[in-house]
């Protein structure tokens, strides 16, 4: 493996786990961020403030799996870039057998 490759993997990897920790993190606020369901004396307005405290809660479970998603995607372009490495060196070393 080269240098080069080395920093690619090195840095796809500390991408990705970045990516999942922060996913991570962010879940862990929704308590914070979900806002109490309160009622308001009408019930068309008890509805309407739930619907919104839902959608707070669906943004915000919905941005934490987009976090993880890219993370997942970077883990994917290091174990892409692995597969290639190795292709690339088998195929050469295939080539080369033998030619001292």
């Amino acid at each position: 493996m080269t240098a080069d490759f080395k920093v690619v993997y090195d840095d796809l990897t500390a991408l990705a786990k970045a990516f999942h920790d922060q996913a991570g993190d962010y879940r862990k606020l929704a308590p914070d961020v979900s806002p109490a369901i309160v009622s308001g004396g009408d019930p068309a307005l008890d509805a309407a403030i739930k619907e919104v405290a839902n959608l707070i809660i669906a943004l915000h479970t919905g941005l934490a799996d987009h976090l993880d998603d890219r993370g997942d995607k970077a883990a994917y372009a290091r174990d892409s870039f692995h597969r290639h490495d190795v292709d690339v060196h088998g195929v050469f070393e295939d080539l080369t057998e033998g030619l001292d």
